[in-house]
């Protein structure tokens, strides 16, 4: 049986190369959505900005060197990531039932007496009135509702973004599912809010690789090594959620 065929149970390797025990966290569904995720924001953030205001361009008239060849190749592949990116939200949102007790929305939420004790010592270790955060090894809870709100933004993001290809291409199913929109919120404003929120994305992502690293640095528990590798150094108890 594989690593990734049992996702219930907490599983240990004896020890690392430095003598801590590992526990297997990660499992390979979440490894793979995260990073396609991460490529599919990437992608989506420069034929996004593109879109806006194209900062490239041949400067032929016709053919595969026309502006109006390279506006649509750019906007294929941004709606073709587009698709990806709503399929791996799809992937996460059927994992978090389905995944083991890190990858669990339960997990995400503080619904615990002891999660909502993590919960406050989190904000106190962040706020300088702790000088060590409450071990974790899955999340912790602050990261918890951190990510909440972040799919929350991903799952408007997707539905903004359907709206416009529903605008730009009237076919059937999109226009039928989605033209109410613009009798809800005119349209200029729906793509003004999908454009802010990549900004918001581009936020989160440079404070998540700053956290990851920091934490990384100062735990030495293979926070950044997780998302490759799976495994994390055990550095708590049991958790009881």
């Amino acid at each position: 049986m594989s690593a990734d065929a049992v996702p219930r149970t907490r599983r240990h390797r004896p020890v690392d190369r430095t003598g801590s025990p590992s526990v297997y966290v990660w499992e390979l569904p979440i490894r793979i959505v995260h990073w396609t995720i991460v490529l599919s924001i990437v992608v989506l953030t420069v034929t996004g900005l593109w879109l806006y205001d194209p900062f490239f361009g041949p400067p032929a008239r016709f053919g595969p060197g026309h502006p109006g060849f390279t506006l649509g190749v750019i906007r294929f592949i941004h709606e073709l990531t587009g698709g990806i990116f709503i399929a791996a939200l799809f992937g996460r949102l059927y994992w978090a039932h389905a995944g083991n007790r890190y990858a669990s929305w339960r997990a995400l939420l503080p619904l615990t007496p002891r999660q909502r004790w993590r919960l406050r010592e989190t904000v106190r270790y962040y706020a300088f009135r702790r000088r060590e955060a409450p071990p974790s090894v899955g999340h912790n809870p602050l990261a918890g509702l951190a990510y909440v709100g972040l799919y929350g933004g991903f799952a408007l993001s997707a539905f903004t973004g359907l709206a416009l290809f529903a605008w730009v291409a009237p076919t059937w199913p999109f226009r039928g599912l989605m033209s109410w929109t613009w009798t809800v919120v005119p349209i200029q404003n729906i793509r003004l809010i999908h454009l802010l929120l990549m900004f918001w994305f581009i936020a989160f992502a440079v404070h998540h690789i700053y956290s990851a690293t920091l934490i990384d640095l100062e735990e030495q528990n293979g926070e950044l090594s997780s998302m490759i590798t799976g495994w994390k150094i055990d550095t708590s108890e049991e958790d009881d959620f």
